[in-house]
């Protein structure tokens, strides 16, 4: 004994280890980098790459005193901004600490063990961890080939029975969406079934068009939306759900009570207060592209433009150096998809146009000295 009255500590191998859940057994996630991306030209994870122009994070920023961070954080403020924004009610409208956490209180307040939910292949990550987390079926249709989606394949999935289906449009990494008015079909093809119908709309605006106001018409619609991409408030963690106000109470329902830090919270009032900074940071995103794509088209490099935040480019067979080679002179790209048809690619999140001219030439540089 100790003079604290405490046990002597004992060899770990005789002590009894409390079991976690039986779906942790065979259970593998993907874990964070070992190294700091914070020195390199970061392309790799479809953030918004130049930030918020620093004057409004300035502003943002004198607003925060200490009895400000000794506050909880109030949300009735920014819920209603955001349903203006779109066009809906205050009811229409739930937080999320970033639209993954707006997944999870989807599957606890909608998905029992047992029930199918059906996504694409690929899709973003977390629904097939969803799945796994909370004991469902998870049914995957693969994209084609020549990476439109697969309509047909997809739709006659969506059966009596299915209890979820999840549309991320724009797709990542595909990079391709469907139009608005498939996808209303497809809405309507889920009610019919009674089936929940969940669009991810993540990177919404880098593609304009939208099913977000069609969640008062259907009961069985949920969109989401974040602040991570083309907002660059990736390290706040900020998103939020759209649905009928009987989803939205679900949700609220299973949300931990102040999950949204109250930093996020005042960067997306005055964000969504300063709608002319939106409109700027699409420019700049959109003249950021026009120019990748425009000099990958004149050299003759096989892409993939998408309607997302990055750019698909063909390496055959050089994927490997091209991505080592960005990195050792600190640009990070993305790469190592599992999927056929993507293998040969990486991934370039697009930035500003003076960002991609940075990236152009590192990248220019290897290709040719692969080609010499």
């Amino acid at each position: 004994m100790t003079d604290r009255g405490w046990v002597a500590a004992r060899p770990l191998e005789n002590e009894l280890m409390p079991k976690p859940k039986k779906y942790l057994f065979d259970f593998d996630r993907t874990k964070a980098r070992g190294y700091s991306r914070h020195n390199y030209l970061r392309l790799d994870m479809n953030e918004g790459v130049s930030g918020l122009p620093a004057d409004f994070v300035s502003r943002a920023l004198a607003q925060i005193d200490g009895r400000w961070l000794a506050t909880y954080p109030e949300y009735g403020a920014l819920q209603t901004k955001i349903a203006a924004h779109n066009g809906l009610a205050l009811e229409n409208i739930v937080l999320a600490n970033g639209s993954d956490a707006a997944i999870k209180y989807i599957f606890d307040a909608y998905i029992t063990p047992g029930d199918r939910v059906l996504y694409t292949d690929p899709t973003f990550a977390m629904y097939p961890v969803y799945c796994h987390m909370f004991g469902a079926d998870g049914l995957s249709v693969p994209y084609r080939e020549d990476f439109t989606f697969p309509w047909e394949e997809f739709i006659d999935r969506m059966v009596p029975g299915l209890r979820l289906a999840v549309l991320v449009n724009p797709n990542n990494p595909t990079g391709q969406a469907l139009p608005a008015a498939q996808i209303f079909e497809m809405i309507a093809h889920a009610a019919r079934n009674e089936i929940l119908l969940l669009v991810d709309e993540a990177y919404f605006y880098y593609y304009p068009e939208t099913v977000i106001r069609a969640v008062t018409d259907f009961r069985n619609l949920i969109v989401l939306r974040t602040f991570s991409k083309l907002c660059g408030m990736a390290s706040l963690r900020l998103g939020y759900a759209a649905a009928c106000p009987e989803v939205i109470e679900n949700l609220r329902k299973v949300r931990p009570t102040y999950d949204i830090n109250g930093l996020a919270v005042l960067f997306g009032e005055r964000l969504l207060d300063d709608p002319e900074l939106i409109k700027g940071l699409i420019r700049e995103a959109r003249m950021g592209k026009d120019y990748l794509v425009r000099k990958l088209s004149e050299a003759g490099i096989p892409h993939r433009e998408g309607s997302a935040n990055f750019v698909l480019i063909h390496c055959r067979g050089r994927v490997n150096a091209i991505v080592s080679g960005l990195a050792e002179m600190k640009i990070l790209v993305s790469s190592g998809f599992t999927q056929t048809f993507l293998k040969d690619y990486v991934r370039v999140t697009v930035g500003s146009r003076e960002v991609m001219e940075r990236f152009w030439q590192a990248f220019i540089k290897l290709w040719q000295g692969a080609h010499a």
